[in-house]
């Protein structure tokens, strides 16, 4: 699996991969008036603008683009220093190792810039959450949060980035 720096070219392409997973994922889980009124279109005007201020991988193989993910660096996240913002992968690359790739490159990248506590918040009803756990996510809490009138929980899971957790 390859990682790159997305470009802007990539734009449509990481929209339709992040429009298809919440449908794959959410649907049933969150309401559907939310996940109906999700575009390409309308992901490709967020995407755009985000090209030019985060930080965007993309996994690829010789299949094509497998999954993108996104972080921030920031001091305002309380006790974390930094933020995996998203991570969503094509649904026929899921369990291929392309999840993996993207997390370990953004956790190398951090803990070389010097950061010490990222922190990912995940749907708990999220399938992912196994994910983040086997790659040493920490479950640290659990919060609240509502998308179109319906109250769901929020898993916020936590990675200390020392030599040790690096190895």
């Amino acid at each position: 699996m390859k990682i790159r720096k997305a470009e802007r070219a990539d734009v449509p392409t990481i929209a339709k991969i992040h429009v298809d997973a919440w449908i794959e994922t959410y649907r049933g889980l969150v309401p559907d008036t939310y996940l109906d009124r999700l575009t390409y279109k309308k992901r490709e005007a967020l995407w755009t603008e985000n090209i030019q201020s985060s930080n965007i991988i993309l996994a690829e193989d010789e299949e094509g683009t497998a999954g993108f993910a996104t972080w921030h660096y920031s001091s305002t996240y309380g006790i974390y220093d930094a933020e995996l913002s998203s991570l969503y992968i094509r649904q026929r690359f899921q369990r291929r190792g392309a999840g993996k790739a993207l997390l370990s490159f953004i956790l190398h990248d951090l803990q070389e810039k010097g950061h010490q506590k990222m922190r990912v918040k995940v749907l708990s009803v999220n399938p992912a959450c196994r994910f983040y756990e086997a790659m040493g996510g920490e479950r640290v809490e659990e919060v609240t949060i509502t998308i179109d009138g319906k109250r769901l929980k929020e898993t916020i899971y936590l990675w200390t980035l020392t030599e040790e957790s690096m190895s």
